[in-house]
């Protein structure tokens, strides 16, 4: 989408905002301008038991997101970027508005196959994925190759701040193969390096992933790592993946090793419930398959098994989904998932609609 008119709502607020303009200079004023964003609903469903005994906790709840992406061209080279979400507000109990969060508001300069943006803004790598900050971010492509460094004095990376973190990273294609590889350390506080390959043979797809990280403190600091392998195919309607994943004895490779919560940065497995962030000494094995059925509807089956930490706990995930294609770019899906982790027992249901512009 091209002009900020489709989106009556940034429309709005912009013309709110100017004075004294005419109808000419507003035109000018828009011109070049990029409007993207998601509207997003969800209504969820959680129960869990341990050893037959139903936990006080179930988490019923909805999950509505907006998100609005802006691209403003301030001369050939320079675009201001701005994106703006809700205010998350889970609570079923809770009857209020969501406030309004500016997510990402940063300058990005492009010339010449080098990008620089500079602002508040997401930590490129498979490793910092979906973690921000306010510093630089500079890029540069070689052709084949990409070669890029970060550096943020604020940011999220490793739930700390108040520490410089900074990343290097290297992408490009040899051949039929991929290759990724990143660097970040967060001053005094961690070191961690991610490597990736994948290579694309006929309609076979296979890759190999590693991540590990150091503590520069603490006594248990070695040996956190998370080491993946796949093989995926597409045969007509048919799609499946196969995933194996193991972890350190101390932990998991992902910056954020030091937590238990889950986490959806993809140096890390994760297929709904069950994943190796947070998870210690971990061995497991998943599939994931697909079929479309028509142009509109989708059906979805996976199934991940494994164990982990110094007892061995079983854990598993079965799940099942039902997608549908409303329209292009409006889609649905029904997703239900039977865990089991230890003793303990859940059951997650969700229903999901998705508006994309």
């Amino acid at each position: 989408m091209k002009k900020i008119a489709k989106l009556s709502l940034v429309a709005a607020v912009a013309v709110a905002g100017l004075t004294n303009v005419n109808a000419a200079s507003l035109e000018e004023a828009i011109k070049g301008v990029d409007v993207s964003g998601q509207f997003r609903f969800r209504v969820q469903d959680k129960q869990s038991d341990t050893a037959g005994v139903k936990s006080s906790t179930a988490a019923n709840d909805t999950d509505v997101e907006i998100e609005v992406g802006v691209k403003v061209p301030v001369t050939d080279q320079v675009t201001a970027v701005f994106k703006i979400d809700n205010a998350s507000n889970k609570s079923d109990s809770d009857t209020s508005k969501d406030g309004i969060d500016i997510e990402d508001y940063y300058f990005s300069y492009a010339d010449s196959g080098l990008t620089v943006n500079f602002g508040q803004q997401n930590i490129p790598g498979r490793l910092t994925d979906g973690k921000q900050g306010d510093g630089v971010v500079a890029l540069y492509n070689l052709g084949a190759f990409t070669v890029g460094a970060a550096a943020f004095m604020n940011h999220n990376v490793a739930t700390v701040n108040g520490k410089d973190a900074y990343s290097v990273i290297g992408m490009g294609n040899v051949g039929p193969v991929s290759l990724l590889a990143q660097y970040v350390d967060v001053e005094d506080v961690l070191n961690a390096y991610n490597v990736k390959a994948d290579a694309s043979i006929e309609m076979v797809k296979i890759g190999a992933e590693y991540s590990e990280t150091e503590l520069d403190s603490g006594a248990t600091k070695d040996d956190r790592s998370t080491l993946k392998a796949y093989a995926a195919a597409k045969l007509g309607i048919l799609s499946a993946k196969v995933t194996y994943a193991a972890t350190g004895d101390n932990g998991s490779g992902t910056v954020d090793n030091q937590t238990e919560t889950q986490t959806e940065t993809p140096a890390e497995f994760l297929l709904w419930n069950v994943g190796t962030a947070g998870k210690a000494d971990m061995d497991l094995y998943a599939i994931d398959a697909s079929v479309k059925v028509t142009d509109k509807i989708t059906l979805r089956a996976a199934y991940a098994d494994g164990e982990y930490g110094s007892t061995d706990t079983d854990i598993k995930e079965t799940l099942g989904q039902v997608s549908y294609k409303v329209a292009k770019n409006l889609n649905t899906y029904l997703r239900y998932a039977d865990v089991e982790d230890g003793t303990t027992e859940t059951q997650r249901g969700r229903i999901e609609v998705k508006y994309s512009f």
